[in-house]
């Protein structure tokens, strides 16, 4: 009787930890603060639970906030929001025919864009500065940017890419000094990310 209890409990078990599984790798809304990771972190959430059609809505309405961006980042920048975009909306499309079969494919479109973002939002900040204008609200998007694909493509930042980060959410408007400083560790942080993303 004991055997048959035990044996019955451990099946229960293994069918718990395995049904949690999708979960525990998925991206939470909870997890993002901002658009337009809180559109597709929702996009993976409905996609884990098996609603195409609802992903496929928040990959769109991802897609439309990242296509407004485009017109707010700088010109030569520009381009690579605007493909971004594009991505997202194939992608949204996609999901809804059910073509795509796994959530892996999402969180690495989803870490493209991101990337995408911080690098157009890095550009925006140093055009913005040599033009003697405040760069902290383009630098702080750019380091969102750059969180939100590493949270999505699973990589840790480098330490002082991570330091640049966390000082620019902190920050109100950041000195002259310390838009160098986050500049660079922003800076080192998109290229080695956009290594291991293309790699």
């Amino acid at each position: 009787m004991t055997r048959r209890v035990s044996s019955v409990w451990s099946a229960f078990l293994v069918a718990v930890l395995v049904a949690a599984i999708p979960t525990v790798y998925a991206q939470a809304p909870s997890d993002f603060a901002t658009e337009p990771d809180k559109s597709m972190a929702n996009a993976q959430e409905s996609f884990v639970k098996g609603d195409m059609n609802k992903a496929a809505e928040h990959i769109q309405k991802a897609a439309a906030y990242v296509h407004k961006e485009g017109a707010k980042v700088a010109k030569n920048a520009k381009d690579g929001v605007m493909k971004a975009g594009d991505q997202l909306s194939k992608l949204g499309g996609e999901v809804k025919k059910g073509a795509v079969k796994s959530g892996d494919q999402l969180k690495k479109t989803f870490a493209q864009v991101d990337h995408s973002l911080a690098k157009a939002w890095h550009a925006t900040a140093e055009q913005t500065q040599k033009s003697g204008k405040d760069a902290s609200g383009a630098l702080k998007k750019a380091g969102a940017g750059l969180e939100g694909a590493a949270k999505w493509s699973g990589t840790k930042l480098q330490e002082g890419t991570q330091a640049s980060v966390d000082g620019l959410k902190k920050a109100g408007k950041v000195s002259t000094e310390e838009v160098g400083k986050f500049f660079k560790g922003l800076g080192d942080g998109i290229a080695d990310l956009g290594q291991k993303l293309s790699g």
